[in-house]
């Protein structure tokens, strides 16, 4: 189903890309008189020359954008930052024709370099309808590169991208979806099905601020698919349940075929992680890594973090909240002997057996800060704490400190876990505040999300075969990832994306540029 969907788009583009509109500049007024009176399937051609924009271009008739080379037609973000601005182009599409923006240049403007987080270019496209972003050179934009949204049929590839920012964040999988909720209740889409995915495939990345950034992110139930690329200095990132409000996590990832760098001479050098999984689920492998001092870092930090004014209405996994799978046993209360300021909690007169609370949630209930247990001894709990920690200082406890223990099975959206039940807000309580229920049961209730582990095999880093690991104990080897473990039935979607199979004519001015 996948690939005939794809063919007939194919025959769609190719039959309708036979209109050229030659802009008279590459002046915003200029380009933008060409697009407006270009047919739908037509492409606007921007001759050589550097401009500085300050509008807005959207490309909403099937009208696709191509310049005379990389380093040629040169655009300067100048767009203004106010209410949410910054764009440079916004291809909303056409189901009919791919749209396309390639073979030019967007280089970071001198007067408005205040960060621009909503992306200077946003693809905001309905289902099913093709776009694609190819040979185009991002210099240093002050903002994210690329802002996608919605499950289109997409693919970037064979771009550079010289990053301050993210360089591609995809922001959602349905359309209309605002926070991810459908796109979790949908099942999953790996592989020979994945045709809708985001595809970002033949590009080279390089962090030129030191501070790395993240090649690729996602939220809000987004399905990506990261192969074949070169990334110097960054990392493949995206984010879990806390994203922030009630944003959830990115849904799926195939991440593959890629080569990551981090060079020794970079601050942070070796870097800590290839990709930094907070939620959903995919596969991982065949990739080169070096420069990195692991391969994965799977986290949850909602296992840690208190903080719930910021993630409402989900709050932390502290073993209570509704929206994960807890024990309702209440394990373990009592008061904290330790001495103030203590890291750890102590408990006069225990005598418990060795480890036997590792992954359960210790709660101390003055602070109301918890975090999950790693080891114990007879009378004191360790616990999970600095560096998995984001949004407060440390769970500490002081003499005198109530504290109470729980067991949380599985948490919302974590790593390894995939499609449940769909959730949806039903307006706002007294206080502003959305309502959201899971719509099976009628309250705020765990989605029963399904086990969907990470797969990771033949992955190298710094020449040896490496899996990977997580510190949390609620993220488990053998259930919520697997080591050298091919994932079973998956076959890769087709290479190279057949929307690459499409071009007007060959790009040029196109340079590779090493670190």
């Amino acid at each position: 189903m996948a690939f005939a969907a794809l063919a007939v788009l194919l025959l769609l583009t190719c039959s309708a890309k036979a209109n050229i509109i030659n802009a008279a500049s590459g002046s915003f007024v200029n380009v933008s008189n060409a697009v407006a009176s270009a047919p739908a399937g037509s492409t606007v051609l921007i001759p050589p020359g550097t401009n500085v924009w300050t509008q807005t271009l959207n490309l909403n008739n099937g009208v696709s954008i191509k310049g005379s080379g990389t380093n040629q037609t040169v655009i300067v973000d100048e767009e203004s930052r106010a209410n949410n601005g910054g764009q440079i182009f916004i291809l909303a599409g056409n189901p009919n024709y791919l749209t396309e923006l390639s073979n030019l240049q967007l280089c970071g403007g001198v007067t408005n370099t205040s960060p621009n987080y909503y992306g200077s270019v946003v693809c905001s496209v309905i289902a099913n309808t093709p776009w694609r972003v190819d040979h185009v050179f991002f210099n240093g934009l002050y903002a994210k590169n690329i802002a996608t949204y919605g499950n289109a049929v997409s693919v970037i590839d064979h771009n550079i991208f010289l990053m301050r920012a993210i360089a591609i964040e995809d922001n959602g999988y349905v359309d209309g979806d605002q926070f991810g909720d459908q796109s979790y209740a949908l099942p999953p889409t790996y592989g020979l099905g994945s045709s809708n995915c985001l595809y970002i495939e033949d590009n080279f990345f390089t962090n030129i601020t030191g501070v790395a950034a993240g090649v690729s992110d996602g939220e809000n139930g987004a399905r990506v698919v990261f192969r074949h690329n070169t990334v110097w200095n960054d990392f493949f990132a995206n984010h879990g349940m806390e994203t922030g409000g009630r944003s959830r996590s990115e849904r799926s990832f195939e991440i593959y075929d890629n080569t990551f760098n981090y060079s020794p001479s970079t601050p942070n050098y070796p870097y800590f992680t290839m990709a930094n999984i907070r939620g959903g689920s995919g596969v991982i492998f065949s990739n080169t890594v070096n420069g990195y001092t692991s391969i994965v870092g799977l986290r949850n930090f909602r296992s840690t973090d208190a903080y719930c004014g910021q993630w409402y209405p989900f709050c932390g996994a502290n073993g209570t909240d509704p929206w994960d799978s807890n024990s309702p046993t209440l394990y373990l209360s009592g008061t904290s002997s330790a001495p103030n300021g203590s890291s750890y909690l102590q408990v006069s007169g225990a005598n418990w057996t060795k480890n036997q609370w590792v992954g359960y949630t210790l709660t101390n209930t003055s602070s109301g800060y918890f975090s999950v247990v790693n080891s114990n001894s007879a009378n004191a709990m360790y616990y999970l704490g600095t560096g998995l920690v984001q949004s407060h200082p440390p769970m500490t406890f002081n003499t005198g400190d109530h504290f109470k223990l729980y067991f949380v099975y599985a948490t919302l959206d974590q790593p390894g876990r995939g499609s449940g039940d769909l959730l949806r807000d039903n307006g706002q309580d007294s206080n502003g505040n959305l309502i959201t229920l899971n719509t099976v049961t009628g309250t705020p209730s765990w989605p029963r999300e399904v086990l969907e582990p990470v797969y990771c095999w033949s992955n190298t880093l710094n020449g040896t075969l490496t899996g990977m690991a997580s510190p949390y104990p609620g993220i488990q080897v053998g259930r919520d990832f697997y080591n050298d473990t091919p994932k079973p039935g998956y076959a890769q979607f087709a290479y190279p994306h057949p929307l690459t199979i499409y071009h007007l004519a060959p790009p040029t001015g196109f340079k590779t540029i090493s670190p």
